[in-house]
């Protein structure tokens, strides 16, 4: 659940839980666009997992806050138990966001369509079914910037 996380803006400052609500708000009244996505790296015996809350609009601009956490490799030991707490995390904020907004919200999964490129193709059906049931549109490589580049960028830092 987000309101128990640090939340940071891109330029790394924590802002409070009724703050980042306030700021959705306020983005939703200017017509602002909601997009989630999250992705994970591992280092060593950890996993950096970076859940982004992005927003946009094609006049005004975008930007985004974002969520990092670290758990232990032992706990995710497979690609699929990472990919799935990558679409679980971005689900979890997606749910959180929607209560305080009126627009529709993309969720990007950090899975490519390539079978020759991407390992988590084989994951694709699964994890689009999942997010489209809940209602979100769903979106993957090369589409799902909130996760493959927004996230990805937090993951590394």
């Amino acid at each position: 659940m987000i309101s128990g996380m640090v939340i940071r803006d891109l330029d790394q400052n924590e802002i409070s839980y009724e703050n980042f609500i306030k700021k959705i708000v306020e983005l939703n009244k200017e017509g602002y666009s909601f997009h989630i996505g999250s992705d994970s790296q591992e280092f060593y015996k950890k996993i950096s997992f970076v859940t982004t809350v992005c927003f946009h609009h094609s006049k005004k601009g975008a930007g985004a806050f974002y969520i990092k956490e670290r758990v232990s490799r032992v706990s995710m030991p497979t690609l699929k138990s990472r990919i799935m707490s990558e679409a679980y995390r971005s689900l979890e904020a997606a749910f959180e966001v929607e209560k305080y907004i009126d627009s529709k919200i993309s969720v990007h999964l950090d899975i490519g369509a390539d079978p020759k490129k991407n390992k988590t193709h084989t994951f694709k059906k699964e994890l689009v079914n999942l997010v489209t049931s809940q209602g979100y549109d769903a979106l993957i490589k090369p589409n799902s910037w909130a996760s493959s580049s927004v996230a990805d960028w937090f993951t590394k830092t």
